[in-house]
């Protein structure tokens, strides 16, 4: 019996974010890479409030159901280009991130348990100086929703 999901659509999410062609030219990683960070990277980040709870009231091992939410960070930094121009590349990539589960709302079919995944918001925070250009850091939240057994 799986505990969660948590684990499984991050993976899987990675496996189709490395495989889109949208984003070949993008570094995106399992995790934040800290001092590795090229100019665009996307990676997985926190998963918020994973709440379990019965899908029905009856008499033995009951189904549970996990909702919680998965931010994916879209990390631009731009040298030649000014804080507007790198803001509007991390809102295309941002965008391409939120196409690719749109498209694949299960991810393929392969996270058992799993009913869905949707964008439910976008965040945006920008830093306009810097020796290394503006930095712009755009986080999309995914609510998961998945039956565990």
């Amino acid at each position: 019996m799986a505990s969660s999901t948590m684990y499984a659509v991050k993976t899987k999410l990675l496996t189709l974010l490395q495989d889109d062609a949208g984003l070949s030219a993008v570094q995106v990683t399992y995790g934040d890479p800290g001092g590795a960070m090229r100019r665009e990277s996307i990676f997985m980040g926190d998963i918020n409030s994973s709440d379990q709870f019965p899908e029905v009231l009856a008499s033995g091992r009951r189904r549970r159901l996990e909702e919680y939410t998965l931010d994916v960070h879209v990390f631009v930094q731009s040298k030649a280009a000014g804080l507007q121009e790198a803001e509007q590349r991390a809102v295309s990539l941002a965008s391409t991130v939120e196409n690719v589960v749109a498209d694949n709302p299960q991810l393929g079919g392969t996270v058992s348990g799993l009913m869905f995944a949707e964008c439910s918001g976008m965040s945006m925070s920008s830093a306009e100086a810097g020796a290394d250009g503006p930095v712009v850091e755009t986080i999309v939240q995914f609510l998961v929703k998945a039956r565990l057994s």
